[in-house]
């Protein structure tokens, strides 16, 4: 597949989160909690609302207890059709016209970003600080990640992917990474424990769902899903380069970790309960020891996000709105109930 030259890029999709929450905010499909518990609270909420409210609304939770209260949990990015087509800023009847036409546009690389207005490094890192929230009851432990990015490069032939994979909080500078058999970036990890080599790993929190999308679909091999991403949208994806990894992240992610898988070395994860609604795998898996945390300060506003989640072991799994503007046609709905109505 070509990769295509942006004409004339458009500013209507920044690709950045805080815009995309505004125009959220102003289909009023935004909805915000003060005070749930990291621990089950958050998730069973996540899940209540799935359930009962036909269109459910994107969640805000502040204030967990605990945390600095600027530190928040968004969930439910994708649940409406409304929300699919602001991300992918097209109309609905739009969309599968695009995807069978669209070529990939290459990603620029910029020198720098609000990601990089705070940097901590070694000992200064402590994940523990954010409200990482433990989902479900079953669970192994806290995830930060299930709505994420996951960024590896193939030892042997130097080809970023950009995955979603799950990513357990073990310590407060180690994280569990869990990647299912065949997967790409799984394939690059076994190559570099083939060859004895620590294995460099970039994760990306609070980024646009775009790029969330593109992480979690099975993009041609060899296809960067930046470029994909750009592709979709028309106009090119703002990345930068990690100083640690030499990996490519959003530049306006709300922050990054970096950091290396050294060979041998691993802790149990798992299990967790997976979006088709049951648990999912338990073992010894592969800790990045993070090196590095990059954040950003953002000066408009310090309130940042810990885990962009999508729904985990709910009756309405993660593809149900980016799917149906695939398949059909479907006249969009408002949120009929609210949050005060549960």
């Amino acid at each position: 597949m070509a990769t295509a030259t942006a004409a004339q890029p458009t500013p209507v999709n920044t690709c950045d989160l805080r815009d995309w929450l505004k125009d959220v905010k102003k289909l009023e499909q935004l909805e915000q909690i003060s005070g749930a518990h990291w621990d089950l609270e958050i998730g069973a909420l996540t899940e209540i609302i799935l359930e009962r409210i036909s269109t459910p609304p994107a969640v805000i939770f502040d204030n967990v207890p605990g945390f600095d209260p600027n530190r928040r949990v968004l969930v439910n990015m994708l649940e409406t059709l409304e929300r699919t087509a602001l991300t992918l800023n097209l109309l609905i009847d739009a969309l599968r016209a695009r995807l069978r036409s669209m070529q990939p546009i290459k990603a620029n690389v910029v020198s720098g970003g609000p990601v990089f207005e705070n940097i901590e490094r070694g000992d200064d890192v402590d994940l523990m600080k954010f409200p990482v929230p433990r989902w479900h009851a079953g669970d192994g432990g806290r995830y930060l990640g299930t709505a994420h990015l996951v960024v590896t490069r193939d030892p042997e032939t130097g080809i970023e992917n950009v995955g979603c994979y799950r990513v357990m909080l073990q310590e407060k500078d180690k994280v569990g990474l869990y990647i299912s058999p065949g997967k790409h970036g799984k394939i690059h990890y076994e190559k570099a424990m083939k060859a004895g080599k620590p294995f460099p790993v970039a994760m990306a929190f609070g980024q646009h769902p775009l790029l969330y999308i593109a992480a979690s679909q099975a993009v041609p091999f060899g296809v960067n899903e930046y470029d994909w991403a750009g592709g979709l949208i028309g106009q090119p994806i703002d990345v930068i380069e990690g100083p640690l990894t030499g990996l490519h992240f959003p530049a306006s992610a709300e922050f990054v970790i970096e950091g290396e898988i050294i060979p041998g070395e691993s802790m149990q994860e798992g299990p967790f309960g997976e979006w088709p609604g049951y648990y999912a795998s338990t073992g010894p898996e592969p800790v990045l020891q993070v090196k590095i945390r990059l954040s950003a300060a953002r000066r408009r506003s310090n309130r940042r996000f810990t885990a962009c989640i999508a729904p985990a072991c709910g009756p309405r799994p993660f593809g149900t709105a980016w799917s149906k503007p695939v398949c059909r046609t479907s006249k969009a709905s408002t949120c009929r109930r609210r949050l005060s109505d549960l």
